[in-house]
């Protein structure tokens, strides 16, 4: 009976991560867009560390056309829409 359960729940995880989490081209062009902005501010390695976990908190929030209307509005709804990853990867530096 338990391994019935524990096997519904993968399921579960894997359909319902999926629907929420971007594609990899996806979060490799966000990757590279936040990279060459930060590296200057944060260095190589801190710009790493933190586009990394930007960019994986987006994943679990976001699909590839969710991102797409969130980089179709102005700059400051994005920075709003966006906010808590940059803020919770912000506190990790």
């Amino acid at each position: 009976m338990i391994k019935k359960y524990k096997y519904l729940l993968i399921f579960i995880l894997l359909f319902t991560s999926k629907s929420h989490a971007l594609s990899p081209q996806y979060e490799k062009e966000l990757y590279i867009g936040c990279y060459t902005n930060s590296k200057q501010y944060l260095g190589n390695e801190n710009a790493k560390v933190y586009c990394q976990c930007t960019i994986d908190k987006l994943s679990a929030k976001f699909n590839d056309k969710q991102i797409d209307e969130v980089f179709s509005k102005t700059p400051e709804e994005i920075m709003e829409l966006t906010a808590f990853a940059t803020e919770e990867c912000e506190n990790n530096q």
